[in-house]
């Protein structure tokens, strides 16, 4: 039976209407009750995000048992029942030399994150200015440093536009291959850096040792590149219709549209099916 869910967030669990900020979409009233019914059935419910436990609260709509347990920043930020399992820093030198390639690139700068409060982001760029509007403007950036200061456990780098994400995420990898860079989403304007081998996969395999469960008893729900890992991890991966080549490959189960609410329904299911002692209609061959 299923002990754990773990989901994506954006565009998987929430839905992202056209011209909706990802930061504004909310959790569903549907969403809400299918989490409550897990809980209630005994199982642990997380999200497994790019984002910090800070900004849980309002996505969430303050229902604490919803984000008491997840993985953050793309796993480098593991949390059991509200306590921190695992933190997995990001180095500063190779991060310095993403900085220095960047800053060759037209496009592109460090963005830095405090995931463990609720401060605001900063960057990292010889190319723009403290003043200047554009860095200023992406991502609530309040300061520009010239200079990567030290490890990190949340960066991303911001782009005006996505349609040369894939060109620099794969010159990335080929310059620094020290870390790791994965797309949120097929449209993204971010690219994020994770340290090598630290993803949402390896958050899944932490979180699990830490419950004392199989990856056999855990079902997670992906749409983007960045859930690949997450979804090859265990046996009951499930990708949304909307999801990515990569992670519909990588799912072992498909379902419907995230805008159609299909991982709250399918959680529901799994709540129902764990009551009786048994595994979900939707995970039979």
């Amino acid at each position: 039976m299923i002990k754990l869910v773990l989901t994506d967030l954006d565009n998987t669990l929430i839905p992202h209407k056209p011209g909706e900020a990802f930061h504004e979409a909310k959790l569903s009233d549907k969403g809400l009750a299918a989490i409550r019914a897990l809980v209630a059935a005994g199982i642990h419910f997380g999200p497994v995000t790019g984002r910090a436990p800070a900004s849980m609260a309002d996505t969430f709509r303050n229902e604490a048992s919803a984000y008491a347990t997840g993985a953050y920043a793309n796993g480098q930020l593991v949390c059991i029942d509200g306590e921190v399992v695992r933190r997995t820093w990001t180095p500063a030198e190779p991060l310095q030399r993403v900085a220095d390639i960047l800053d060759e690139q037209p496009d592109g700068f460090l963005v830095f994150f405090d995931m463990e409060g609720d401060g605001p982001n900063w960057g990292v760029s010889r190319k723009y200015g403290v003043e200047d509007e554009q860095a200023q403007g992406m991502l609530g950036v309040t300061r520009m440093l010239p200079e990567v200061e030290g490890p990190t456990l949340k960066v991303i780098i911001r782009l005006q536009g996505g349609e040369h994400a894939a060109e620099l995420r794969d010159l990335l990898r080929r310059e620094v291959p020290e870390l790791d860079y994965a797309l949120p989403s097929p449209d993204a304007t971010v690219i994020d850096i994770m340290p090598k081998g630290c993803g949402k996969g390896s958050a899944v395999r932490a979180m699990t040792a830490e419950l004392g469960i199989g990856l056999d008893e855990v079902a997670t729900f992906g749409d983007a590149d960045n859930d690949v890992s997450m979804l090859a991890a265990v046996p009951n991966s499930v990708a949304v219709a909307n999801a990515s080549v990569l992670a519909t490959s990588a799912a072992r189960w498909h379902i419907g549209d995230a805008l159609e609410e299909s991982v709250a329904q399918a959680m529901a299911q799994i709540a129902e099916a764990t009551a009786r002692g048994r595994m979900p209609a939707f995970m039979h061959d």
